[in-house]
């Protein structure tokens, strides 16, 4: 998810830069947003809503791979009180139906600061479990199917423009993202020896 996050707003971040201008043609999906326009931030986000349907299926050209669905083939391990987790092959869909809210764009900077947010995300793939919690041990490895709401990702990309060769070019040095979950369901299946009264967590 933090990948197509950036590869979103980093696609726009050019369109504003004219990066893309030295495209002949240019591709219809991305509309530019000239520094003459007088809202910059409506024009981001008009532009990222624009190219939700080429974000979803995907954008090779760029090397942006499919957003929705998205596939997340590297181990994530998680590690804290008393549980050790790792998950791998997701499979991410409603990424699609992304909105972006409260955006400053410092163009002369290249300072962006916005929040994405999207409704609901469904999670499907594989996971093992080692640990403790309240001296209870739980220990298995499966299928996880999790539902999440209310997702909130908090973005900030800092950059500057360099010259290659009479091109303009954006080297982001600090992409920041943080995430916030509102509430979300998960089933871990074969937990506890395949209980599914206890392997079922809301």
């Amino acid at each position: 998810m933090a990948n197509s996050v950036h590869a979103t707003i980093i696609i726009i971040v050019f369109c504003v830069n004219n990066v893309f201008s030295k495209l002949k043609p240019i591709p219809d999906y991305l509309h530019i947003c000239h520094r003459s326009n007088p809202d910059i931030p409506k024009c981001i986000i008009e532009s990222a809503y624009f190219l939700r349907p080429k974000l979803a299926e995907g954008i090779p050209e760029f090397g942006v791979a499919p957003m929705d669905p998205m596939l997340i083939n590297t181990l994530i391990p998680t590690d804290g009180n008393g549980l050790k987790i790792e998950t791998t092959n997701l499979l991410v869909t409603g990424t699609r139906n992304f909105t972006i809210n409260h955006l400053i764009a410092d163009i002369d900077k290249q300072k962006y600061k916005f929040q994405v947010r999207f409704p609901h995300m469904h999670i499907l793939g594989n996971y093992s479990i080692d640990g403790k919690i309240a001296r209870m041990v739980i220990k298995g490895q499966g299928d996880f199917d999790l539902d999440i709401y209310g997702v909130k990702c908090n973005v900030t990309l800092l950059g500057n423009v360099i010259d290659i060769n009479g091109l303009n070019y954006i080297r982001f040095h600090h992409i920041s993202l943080r995430i916030a979950i509102s509430r979300g369901s998960i089933e871990l299946r074969n937990l506890f020896g395949g209980d599914k009264n206890l392997g079922k967590l809301l």
